[in-house]
């Protein structure tokens, strides 16, 4: 594969990446603002009521949905851009935010689908940025 053919393979990966992270968010922030329950399983492990309902629904008072949706915001913004430097940037800051988050799962002892949908968009996007600045 030719490196120009890979490069456009991991932009339209980042957009579908960033797309879906910002679309799992928008559900979370309609969820906080609207007080509406998300279709999640509500027993055992996968239980996104007890996740989106605990203390750790919030950062710095904000719904996380909210900075959900500001970040792929931004994810795309520079995509658009195309700033590579600060894209990385960005998806590492945002990969601290999702180790938070997924402590606060452990800590709760349940998982939140829309959450993980959320961590692992994060988490491919700086593995891109990665390898992409990285050579």
């Amino acid at each position: 594969m030719h490196a120009r053919d890979l490069g456009k393979r991991l932009w339209y990966a980042r957009i579908a990446l960033a797309i879906i992270g910002l679309l799992s968010s928008v559900y979370l922030s309609y969820s906080a603002a609207f007080d509406v329950q998300v279709a999640c399983p509500t027993a055992g492990v996968i239980n996104c009521g007890a996740v989106l309902n605990s203390v750790y629904a919030k950062t710095f008072g904000i719904p996380n949905g909210y900075l959900g949706v500001l970040f792929f915001a931004a994810v795309l913004a520079l995509i658009y851009l195309k700033r590579a430097e600060p894209l990385a940037v960005l998806n590492a800051i945002g990969i601290g935010f999702v180790i938070y988050f997924v402590h606060a799962e452990y800590v709760l002892g349940s998982i939140c689908v829309y959450c993980t949908i959320v961590h692992i968009c994060t988490a491919a996007l700086l593995a891109i940025s990665l390898y992409e600045i990285s050579g």
